[in-house]
Formats: C-alpha cells, sequence, structure tokens
C-alpha cells in the first residue's frame, strides 16, 4: 500500500499540490517450472504511481539467488533505463542443477518530483527434463503442413495430453522432434507415456497404419542404474521412424 503525506507550509508561499495517483501494481508472467539449462521468456507488467500522471517512467532492478549451485543461470536484462512503458520482456536462463530460484526484482514508478518504488519476488522450480525425442520422415511427395502431435501420459485409468504441437515436414524431408517434459505433478514408479500423431486422422494416413507410438518410463524408482543417477533424465524413444503419406482427395466417377 502507497501512503501520500501531504507537507502543509504554514508561511505567505502558495500551498504546492501533491500529485494524486494509483498505487503502483507489478505482475510477472511466466512459468513456475523450467528445465535445466533452459531459456524461458518472463514478462513484466507496471502501472501506475506517479508515471501514470504525466511524464514519467518505469524501471526496475533484479536480483536472483538459488538453494543449489547457480552457476551459468541469468535474468536478463536484469536492470532496465527508465522508459514509459511500463512492460517488460526478461529471459530466465536457468542453472545446470535443479533447484528453487528467488528472483526478486524492485519496480520503479517516477515523476518528475516522486519515486513510488514496490518490491515483488517469485520463485521458479529448476527440474532435470524427461526428454523425448523422435525423427519424423515424409516420404510422400507432397509436403505435409500442420501435422498434429499430441504426447500424452496414462494416468487413472485414461490417457492424459501434457504437450501438443504441429509440424511441417517437405516432401522428402524429415524432422527431429524433441521434447523436454518437466514432467509437474507425476507421481514416482512406472508410467506409460505415448506419442500420437494426427490424433483426429484428419492431415495424413500412416504406413501401415501406425499412428500412436508408446514407451514406458521409470520415475524416481530404485534399481534402474544410469537412469536414476541422473535422477529423472530419461531418453525416450517414442519411434524411429514415421512414415507419412499425404491423403490425396479421392476423385470422383467421370459421367459418361
Amino acid at each position: 500500500m502507497i501512503t501520500l503525506a501531504v507537507l502543509m507550509l504554514l508561511s505567505a508561499m502558495p500551498i504546492a499540490q501533491a500529485e494524486t495517483y494509483d498505487p503502483l501494481y507489478a505482475q510477472i508472467d511466466g512459468p513456475q517450472v523450467v528445465t535445466a539449462n533452459s531459456v524461458t521468456l518472463y514478462t513484466l507488467v507496471m502501472f501506475g504511481g506517479p508515471a501514470e500522471v504525466g511524464a514519467g517512467n518505469y524501471s526496475y532492478k533484479a536480483t536472483m539467488t538459488g538453494d543449489g549451485n547457480t552457476y551459468g543461470s541469468f535474468f536478463v536484462p536484469g536492470t532496465v533505463e527508465p522508459t514509459p512503458d511500463g512492460t517488460f520482456h526478461i529471459n530466465l536462463t536457468a542453472p545446470a542443477e535443479p533447484q528453487t530460484m528467488t528472483i526478486t526484482i524492485e519496480c520503479i514508478s517516477s515523476s518528475v518530483t516522486q519515486t513510488v518504488k514496490r518490491t515483488i519476488s517469485f520463485q521458479v522450480k529448476v527440474v532435470y527434463p524427461i526428454v523425448l525425442r523422435t525423427t519424423v520422415m515424409n516420404t510422400g511427395e507432397v509436403n505435409a503442413m500442420d501435422v498434429p502431435i499430441s504426447l500424452q501420459v496414462y494416468q487413472e485409468g485414461g490417457w492424459v495430453e501434457f504437450h501438443s504441437t504441429t509440424v511441417d515436414l517437405e516432401a522428402g524431408g524429415s524432422l527431429d522432434f524433441l521434447y523436454n517434459w518437466t514432467a509437474l505433478g507425476l507421481s514416482s514408479g512406472e508410467h506409460k507415456v505415448r506419442m500420437v500423431l494426427d490424433p483426429n486422422n484428419q492431415v495424413v494416413t500412416f504406413e501401415g497404419g501406425a499412428t500412436v507410438y508408446e514407451t514406458t518410463i521409470y520415475y524416481k524408482m530404485s534399481g534402474y542404474g544410469w537412469v536414476n543417477s541422473l535422477v529423472w533424465v530419461m531418453i525416450v524413444a517414442l519411434g524411429i521412424t514415421i512414415f507419412l503419406i499425404w491423403r490425396r482427395p479421392v476423385k470422383g466417377k467421370k459421367r459418361r
């Protein structure tokens, strides 16, 4: 809360009116869980304070700490020059070691005569990812555009989607698909994971009729050697080669 103090000078001089303005508001938007060594964009938004009532500027100063080895981590830019625009885009480069990062931002709203500051902080959990990768090939003669990919995990008796995207495949080309999964909320144990290409069968047909590639991962389970030495970094091969054939419209019969 911002408290405005008005100083009344009992003299022959005129009484100076202090500027009135809304409280300074600041919010940071971005994921609360990121993977180690990743770069993630965050958006800081500020409005209110003296900068909103005339010729004024917004700026900030950010600091970052962690409960582990933070070597290689950055929150850039950590400071900015004053600007009338209260929206800032900041990149977080996560450290290589899993931990909880605390980012503290001193937000500043200033006019010619007044300055108001507000400090906000948020935590980001850094985790090792479960790496899902595959190679997709288009052996057809036509480009396949916007082919849907759905990544799903089997939980509580059904398949739950945790990521979806689309890919473009040139005729005769291939694509190395990779997704770093934070697996937020995944319980320890054995889990089935699958990748579904074109779930609604709208874009392509598949040689041999295969559209689903499934595997099993073992999360935080003892007895899995190097898997547990890396905590939960697991390379999962969902499908080495997937052949795509562009679905051509069925030609109608010619009238005689």
